[in-house]
């Protein structure tokens, strides 16, 4: 498997009536030629029960793709609630 660097890019307080939480944006870079992986991290981000102590990933989507110094890059948005 390529390797990816993880970035966070901004994370700010999320709230509703009845939840409290983050909204976070993450940048994602993997190899220029990782398209299918595109693919496959799409699909297991849909299905995935993330474990962070806490924390409840309420909904999690890659939301923008994009070549960018020769790297490919994914924008993941993730809402995440309070536990």
């Amino acid at each position: 498997m390529p390797t990816a660097i993880v970035a966070i890019l901004h994370e700010r307080p999320w709230h509703s009536l009845t939840f409290c939480g983050a909204q976070i944006c993450l940048s994602v870079m993997l190899p220029e030629n990782a398209e299918q992986l595109r693919s496959t991290i799409a699909r297991q981000l849909e299905d995935h029960e993330f474990s962070l102590p806490g924390q409840l990933v309420a909904d999690i989507a890659i939301t923008e793709t994009a070549i960018l110094d020769g790297k490919y890059r994914l924008i993941v948005d993730a809402l995440l609630l309070d536990d």
